[in-house]
């Protein structure tokens, strides 16, 4: 295939591993040399993890407003919505946009992600949603991504937006959609986190993955690969095989539909709550916010504690630059209980005297060490939520993200005769 085309938005998260988490970063242009250096810093380090989940039950589920694109409107579907309706049919694995090959000796699996046609200028491309599997069983231990061009050299990672691996056939810690195993953007070039624990996986894992691209370059790049590689290790590896992790993941939206929200000027808050399905323990936590945020917060509704609250790093500008990391692996982590209710809630403070041009999103992701004996709740592919959710992962128009964005002009339109996505703006959908 020549090339591809446009999608959602600007959210970056990373989920990995070894006990499942993944990161979420805010969103800037930036070089590789300065992700380097932010993964490098405390503040850099962001847990990202995935992409919409929450809990099992959300307050009284809204339906979305409509978004008009043009001639046409899409709505998120909710829960609701989804009620009585088949989960759609999960698309096969091809092999023609994604590649996947098995680097023993390196224990690295690498997803080969293209090739791409990415013009100067253009807005946000989503690739069609595609499916591959993992193919070794064991335990992922991070990861790294990197961008290069039809000959392998590296090129800037300013043209990726975010990529997502989701698990279908799973279920998330807070809500009963498909599992958010790993989120990317282009703030994070590499997370590794020790071996003595892990994110499990199993040889013929199914892995959804999204995959949106921007060029907001003065040139054009053909034949654009993104390159994921994982890390992972065998139950042959070492004299112990290392704690299963799972990622997590809070929206201040809910576990289903759309994620931004309007930003007025002033002060705005926006929050949800709910209930996780087992007890465990939060080993770290990362968050994922739009500019004008100064603070996310998980707060134990039960007990009225603060279980973690972090104020995003801004640039001299006052745009968000990223969104500290909270670690608690020597402390044992900071316990959950299914009994007690969770709020996520995200403040803003827009000084403009018209609402924020990129809106508002907050989201929490991390990992959590659940204990060995625990029982999970029955993985239901008829659930109203899973259902909504995968409809909206998988039949979302290909750009569904508005932040501002313009309709591009005639000229700037890629060739899409050979590009299997569509170029429209609209809203999120993760």
């Amino acid at each position: 295939m020549a090339g591809v085309s446009q999608f959602e938005t600007r959210f970056k998260l990373i989920t990995f591993p070894m006990y499942d988490s993944e990161i979420i970063q805010a969103s800037r242009f930036v070089s590789n040399a300065e992700v380097k250096e932010m993964n490098r810093s405390s503040t850099g380090r962001m847990y990202a993890l995935g992409a919409l989940a929450l809990l099992l039950w959300t307050p009284p589920l809204q339906a979305q407003e409509s978004m008009d694109m043009g001639d046409q409107t899409y709505r998120h579907l909710t829960a609701a919505d989804a009620a009585g309706l088949d989960a759609p049919e999960l698309p096969a694995p091809d092999g023609e946009v994604v590649t996947v090959r098995t680097l023993v000796d390196e224990r690295l699996v690498e997803f080969d992600i293209g090739p791409v046609d990415l013009p100067a200028g253009m807005d946000h491309l989503r690739l069609p949603i595609q499916m591959a599997e993992f193919p070794v069983d064991g335990w992922i231990h991070g990861f790294e991504i990197e961008m290069i061009d039809e000959d392998g050299n590296e090129i800037p990672l300013d043209l990726l937006h975010h990529v997502n691996f989701i698990d279908p056939d799973k279920r998330e810690l807070f809500s009963s959609i498909a599992r958010r195993i790993m989120a990317a953007g282009r703030e994070t070039l590499r997370e590794r986190f020790p071996e003595l624990i892990g994110y499990p996986i199993s040889d013929g894992d199914r892995m959804l993955i999204s995959t949106m691209f921007a060029n907001p370059l003065g040139r054009d790049y053909s034949g654009s690969h993104l390159i994921v590689r994982f890390f992972y290790s065998t139950e042959s590896d070492g004299m112990f095989q290392p704690r299963d992790v799972f990622p997590f993941y809070l929206d201040v939206m809910g576990p289903v539909g759309g994620k931004d929200f309007p930003v007025t000027p002033g002060k705005t808050v926006q929050y949800w709550e709910g209930q996780p399905a087992v007890d465990g323990r939060i080993l770290a936590i990362g968050g994922h916010v739009h500019d004008h945020a100064s603070k996310l917060t998980l707060v134990d509704m039960t007990t009225g504690k603060t279980v973690w609250e972090t104020e995003p790093a801004v640039s001299a500008e006052g745009r968000v630059t990223g969104v500290p990391s909270g670690t608690f692996f020597w402390t044992l982590g900071r316990r959950i209980f299914a009994d007690h209710t969770y709020r996520i809630s995200a403040e803003y403070d827009n000084p403009l005297d018209v609402p924020a041009p990129d809106g508002g999103m907050g989201a929490i992701g991390g990992v959590v060490w659940v204990g060995k004996n625990t029982v999970w709740p029955k993985f239901d592919r008829g659930d109203d939520s899973y259902v909504a959710d995968l409809i909206n992962t998988l039949e979302a128009p290909a750009n569904l993200h508005s932040h501002g964005t313009q309709d591009m002009s005639a000229e700037d339109e890629p060739d899409m005769e050979s590009m299997p996505a569509e170029a429209e703006n609209g809203d999120h959908t993760h």
